[in-house]
């Protein structure tokens, strides 16, 4: 692996952490009904489809209906939009 791929490795870890942070002062984290290793997947895969193929996309979306399947749809939807608007803020602050 090169140096500049292990440095966006570590960066897109970095923002995805920040977002989970951010999810965290939006949202009780502790309530819902999401494993640790769940809400860091979905958080990782709505990063990857910020600017990411229609392929990382699809993937999203049936991650989603395994977690709305096990959950229930309404909390996946609620963590589903304040993930994207986060994302959407992360994404404005990078420009």
């Amino acid at each position: 692996m090169s140096s500049e791929s292990r440095a966006n490795r570590i960066y897109e870890e970095r923002v995805v952490i920040d977002s989970l942070a951010r999810l965290a002062a939006r949202i009780d984290v502790i309530g819902l009904p999401f494993s640790k290793e769940e809400l860091h997947t979905l958080a990782r895969r709505f990063r990857e489809t910020f600017m990411g193929s229609e392929r990382k996309k699809e993937r999203l979306a049936r991650y989603k209906v395994h977690l709305a399947k096990t959950h229930g749809a309404d909390v996946v939807e609620t963590v589903s939009a304040a993930l994207q608007q986060i994302n959407n803020e992360i994404g404005w602050e990078e420009k």
